[in-house]
């Protein structure tokens, strides 16, 4: 069964949508299998405790401490800065 990663943004459109393409073509090359999934930080509560990690795209949001999924900020997604080990991270949560 693939692993799932959520990625969260605030209106789970934009962001996020640049994100899931790169994890996708990422894991793909790295023969990872995985779904990833985009929705609105909003939305959380459908997903929480059915993926494996979550990359926060919402700079300053948080999730509350109930949610123990291992979390990442997107932040490299935007930048670029530190990616390819935000990539690397997401992957290890995944094997």
């Amino acid at each position: 069964m693939a692993k799932r990663v959520l990625v969260l943004c605030g209106n789970g459109v934009a962001t996020s949508t640049v994100a899931c393409k790169k994890i996708q073509e990422y894991m793909a090359n790295a023969n990872v299998r995985c779904e990833v999934i985009q929705a609105k930080i909003g939305e959380l509560a459908s997903y929480a405790d059915k993926v494996d990690v979550i990359v926060l795209m919402a700079m300053g949001a948080t999730l509350p401490d109930t949610v123990n999924t291992p979390l990442i900020k997107g932040l490299p997604f935007l930048t670029g800065m530190g990616l390819k080990e935000t990539l690397e991270e997401i992957k290890k949560h995944l094997q």
